[in-house]
Formats: structure tokens, C-alpha cells, sequence
């Protein structure tokens, strides 16, 4: 078991903390939970993007069209880009590396049917502090689809700006501190998209994109990319599921290990597929339909839970728990709403790798178990360090394996830290988990009942799960012959397995250990099993507190749990029974029992 402290990366989530979109509608993410803005002046009906400082504070935004300072002001020089507010992805906005003050905005234009790449620079001292575009519409290329991505060059601090042309190129361009750098690296891979819909989106952990084909076969494809390079390689082919559907939204978990797709035409659903399966036709076959309905575009935040657009709806759907598989993953309707704006196609645009949440996976934490620890997350990785010590002792135990494991002499709380390099730069994943002792078993070696009797075995109260060997799972069993009996018990992942011989004895008199009076018709009575050749017979039952609870003297009569008609709670109960009765010589002896017996409920 695991519990989170922080995953430290380098990628700085908090530029991408507040959110402008749709028909005036905001929300920041500053606090973890989305609070509502209302306070926005853009009117966004597909693309948009906004970007904040390193700690969080809004900057500016953007329609593709127009650009507005965090007082929701327009910017003195924030009007006419190159972009078009009906294009799915307009614009992207980017720090320049290494300055306080700079940042680039790109923009897809949609003049003359001729789509061309551009940017504008933004100098935020400018205009007392509020920010002024000091150039803009600075043509890069043209003939590009209505798609823009970003991600963070292996190094930590430059950026490739990711652009697709009408074949099957894409090209790759690298920002430094210089600026868009001459350097372009075309990637002439995979199937020519049909239809120019819908977002194309890079992993958070920066080794994959994908590319919305939708033509009559293929939504989508998915590729390797190389964030030391810009190279893009090794296309995966998403099959459409029915006849006459388009992919629009795309997004991925926070680990990178999930893709979601959103559908529409035909067919309106989101769809899940698991990235960590290898086999193509494997990833199609074991994709998951989590939601149909109203859902557009897609966009991590930085609260890790994935947000939806619904078009002209006041109303953002979510994906609350990306990372887990099927319905764990935890769809809802309406995860946000607003009172005083809508929703429409598109959601913010963000280089993902600010929004990488690194997870690893720490298996078998039993005692003396061999506790496996992995990063699945290889492609861009140079190679890492595991270290994990005890958190009252400290001792240490490290390893430079992407996947290793080791043997914890001791239950309690570990510090595991894995610090993971590449390209010069290290990220710092850090959690804690806990070792666990087996669960102990209650059940004696051997017990004894009489033939035709029940009895009850008990497997101990707040274990996980049981496991008896006719297969049920409560924690009694009744039993009604003699034999072997066993129970797998579970407790936080530990199992131990225990067993009992059960023998039949012949006593004077039996009671049983425990009685169910719920009315079932089985052990519903509280009374001596073998009553035959019994005389002078009387019992006494008293709960903790010593209040006679049940009297009688009629050893064909039985307890129903009941005191003053009353029920009597859950709990264990004490008999005294004096008895006189003839043994196998005919001679009459009197005696006296005690014990206990269990009333369940």
C-alpha cells in the first residue's frame, strides 16, 4: 500500500492552474479543487489558451483571436493574431527559457482556406506589469492542420512546438532561450488524416502523441516521440468501433499510461484504452466505453482529474480518477457547474509535461515478502535510483534498476524516493509505504462437537477477507460433522492460511458456542442439543454486567436472545447449568456446567 506526499517534477503545473474558455467561463485550480470564475471577457467557441506565472498567478489569455490581461483587459496591442476561434486547437502559449518577462504565443490562422503556423511575442513588463505584444503574426509555415502541441524538450527547460501537415508529416520545432530555433526535425510517418478534427495531444510523461485520423476506419493513431530528438515514430492504430464516428477530444492520465477519446457523428461516447498493452489489436479489443453524451474536448488539470466540455451547456463532465482502468476511473455528469457561463466545444490548450504526475508501483508489501518496486515509464528516461529507508530507523536500501525488488525485515513505514534522470535533469517522485505483518489466525488446533450438534467456527473479527474451505467468505462458519476444516484470511494484501480438525466427543450434555436468532429456522434457540435421560435440570444465563437475562428449568426449552422481550445485542453471553443425570452404569449424577456462548446478529 502506498500513500502519496508529492511527486516532485520539474515541469511547473502551476502555469497551467487557471483556466479561460467557452462563452466567458473560468476556473482555478489553485487550491487543488476547481473554484469558479466569473469574472472572464473571452468568448471562445473552439480553441483557446491562458497561461499563468511559476506560482500559479494568471498571466493572460487567448481566443487565437484577441488577448486578454489578467484584469480581463484586452492587451494595448492584443488584437488581430493570425488565429481563428473556430479552429479546435488555435493557439498555445509558452515561457521563453531562462526569461521572467517573455512568452511566445503560437496560433493556427484560417485565411483563404490556407491554414499558416504563427507566433507573437508577449513582453509582461510591459503596459505597468499587465503585458503588451511586442510582435506578432511572425509567419513559421503554412498548409498546417488545425493542430498544436507542445512539450518539454528531455533537458527540462527548452520546448518542442509539435505541428501536423495535410500528408503524414509532422513537424517538430525547438524553443531555447533564443527563441523558435531554425531546427526542424519532420517525422513522415503513419496514415494521412481524412478529416481535419479534433485535437492532437502529447503524454504528460512526453514519449507519446496522438493524431486524430477519422476516416472510414481509423479514429486515431498513436505514436513514440523522442523528446531529446523531436523524432515520431512507431505508429499504433486506433480502430473506429462504429461505422461514421470521428474522434474530437483526446486526453491522457496524469502517468501517461491511459488514453481517452471522445467521440462523435454516429456515435457520441468517451472511450479508454491502456496504454501499457503492447499488442495493437490487444489495445482495441480491451478498449473501454466509460460515457456517452455531450463531450467535446478534453484537458487535464492540475488536480489530476480530467475535464470535459459539453457544448452550450453551463455544466464541465470529469474524469475523476484517470489512472485506474475501467469504471474506477470514476465518470461524472456535471462535475462542475456554472450560474453565469457555458460551456462550449473547446478547453484551454497546455504543454501537457506541465501536468506530469510520475507514478510508480510497489508490489508484495507483506512481511519478509520480496517487495517489488518498478517505473514503467522508460522511453525518455536515461536511468534512476531507488532509495527507500525506514522512516524510525533510517536504514537505507537503494537500487539503479528500473525494476528490483527487496526483502524488509521489518513491518512499519518506508520512505521510498526514486529520483529519475535524463538528459541532465532528474525529477523526484517520493511516497511512503507501509510493510504489514501477516493477519493471525483465532482458530485452534482441534475442537470437538457431538454427533448430530453444530458448531461454529470463528476466523477472527477485522480481517479484509476470508476464505473457508466450502468456499464461503463471512468470518463464522457453522459446521455440522466432524472433519478437517481450513480459512484463508486477508488483511492489507497478507494472507495466512490456517486449519482444524474438528472430532466428535459424547457429553452429558452439549451446548453450543454460539447461536444466529434470526429467524431462519436454523440454530435460531440457545439450548442443550442431546437433552435424553436428563433430570432436575436448570440454567442460568447472564450478559457482562451479571443481569440474569434467561431462566428455566425445562431442558426442552431454549433462549431466543430476548431479555424483558426485548433484543439482546451482539455479544457473549454466560450459562451455569446444575444437572443430574443416569450414566452408562445406571448410577443418577448431579453436576455442574459453565461456559459461554456468542448471540450473532
Amino acid at each position: 500500500m502506498l500513500f502519496v506526499i508529492w511527486a516532485i517534477v520539474g515541469h511547473g503545473q502551476e502555469r497551467a492552474n487557471v483556466w479561460y474558455f467557452g462563452s466567458y467561463a473560468g476556473i482555478d485550480f489553485s487550491n487543488d479543487d476547481p473554484h469558479i470564475l466569473s469574472d472572464g471577457s473571452m468568448i471562445a467557441e473552439a480553441g483557446c489558451s491562458s497561461i499563468c506565472d511559476s506560482i500559479g498567478n494568471l498571466l493572460f489569455y487567448t481566443n487565437g483571436k484577441k488577448v486578454w490581461n489578467k484584469n480581463h483587459q484586452q492587451m494595448p496591442s492584443g488584437d488581430s493574431l493570425n488565429g481563428s476561434q473556430i479552429l479546435n486547437q488555435n493557439s498555445i502559449i509558452l515561457p521563453l527559457p531562462e526569461s521572467d518577462s517573455i512568452y511566445l504565443l503560437f496560433t493556427i490562422s484560417d485565411i483563404d482556406t490556407v491554414r499558416g503556423f504563427n507566433y507573437s511575442i508577449v513582453d509582461m513588463s510591459l503596459d505597468g506589469g499587465l503585458g503588451d505584444l511586442v510582435e506578432k503574426n511572425i509567419s513559421i509555415s503554412n498548409n498546417v492542420l488545425e493542430k498544436i502541441t507542445a512539450i518539454e524538450h528531455c533537458n527540462g527547460v527548452d520546448y518542442w512546438i509539435i505541428v501536423h501537415g495535410h500528408q503524414n508529416d509532422f513537424y517538430s520545432h525547438l524553443v531555447t532561450e533564443n527563441g523558435l530555433s531554425d531546427m526542424i526535425v519532420e517525422s513522415r510517418i503513419g496514415t494521412k488524416p481524412k478529416a481535419d478534427i479534433g485535437y492532437m495531444k502529447t503524454s504528460p510523461d512526453s514519449d507519446k502523441i496522438v493524431l486524430p485520423i477519422n476516416d472510414e476506419n481509423l479514429l486515431a493513431e498513436i505514436f513514440s516521440f523522442d523528446n531529446k530528438t523531436g523524432e515520431i515514430g512507431n505508429p499504433f492504430k486506433v480502430f473506429s468501433k462504429i461505422d461514421l464516428t470521428y474522434c474530437y477530444g483526446i486526453a491522457f492520465s496524469p502517468n501517461g499510461k491511459v488514453l481517452y477519446l471522445s467521440t462523435r457523428g454516429m456515435d457520441y461516447q468517451i472511450w479508454q484504452y491502456n496504454l501499457e498493452e503492447t499488442n495493437e489489436n490487444q489495445l482495441n479489443d480491451e478498449a473501454v466505453s466509460i460515457a456517452s453524451g455531450n463531450n467535446f474536448a478534453m484537458q487535464l488539470a492540475p488536480n489530476r482529474k480530467i475535464y470535459i466540455a459539453s457544448e452550450n451547456r453551463p455544466y464541465l463532465n470529469s474524469i475523476n480518477n484517470p489512472n485506474t482502468l475501467g469504471d474506477g476511473c470514476d465518470y461524472e455528469s456535471m462535475a462542475i457547474t456554472f450560474t453565469q457561463s457555458n460551456s462550449l466545444m473547446g478547453l484551454p490548450n497546455f504543454m501537457q509535461s506541465w501536468l506530469y504526475q510520475p507514478s510508480i508501483k510497489v508490489q508484495n508489501t507483506c512481511f519478509l515478502d520480496s517487495t517489488l518496486f518498478s517505473f514503467n515509464e522508460t522511453q525518455n528516461i536515461d536511468s534512476c535510483r531507488w532509495n527507500v529507508y525506514e522512516l524510525s530507523t533510517d536504514k537505507l536500501w537503494t537500487s539503479n534498476k528500473f525494476t528490483d525488488y527487496n526483502i524488509f525485515e521489518d513491518v512499519g513505514l518506508y520512505n521510498v524516493e526514486l529520483n529519475i534522470y535524463h538528459c541532465g535533469s532528474v525529477d523526484r517522485v517520493e511516497e511512503v509505504m507501509e510493510i504489514f505483518s501477516y493477519p493471525i489466525s483465532i482458530l485452534p488446533l482441534d475442537t470437538s462437537m457431538c454427533n448430530g450438534c453444530n458448531l461454529i467456527l470463528d476466523a477472527g473479527n477485522g480481517h479484509d477477507s476470508y476464505l473457508w474451505s466450502d468456499g464461503s467468505t463471512q468470518q463464522f462458519l457453522s459446521i455440522y460433522k466432524t472433519g478437517l476444516y481450513s480459512v484463508e484470511i486477508g488483511k492489507n494484501g497478507c494472507l495466512t492460511f490456517d486449519t482444524v480438525v474438528v472430532n466428535e466427543i459424547q457429553p452429558s450434555i452439549y451446548l453450543p458456542n454460539a447461536f444466529t436468532p434470526n429467524g431462519d429456522g436454523i440454530n435460531d434457540v440457545f439450548k442443550v442439543v442431546n437433552p435424553a435421560n436428563v433430570v432436575n435440570y436448570n440454567i442460568h444465563i447472564v450478559n457482562r454486567r451479571g443481569t440474569i437475562v434467561y431462566q428455566s428449568n425445562d431442558i426442552y426449552d431454549g433462549w431466543d436472545g430476548k431479555f424483558s422481550g426485548q433484543l439482546c445485542p451482539r455479544d457473549t453471553f454466560f450459562w451455569l447449568i446444575s444437572l443430574s443425570y443416569y450414566n452408562e452404569m445406571g448410577n443418577l449424577v448431579s453436576e455442574s456446567k459453565r461456559g459461554m456462548v456468542t448471540l450473532i446478529r
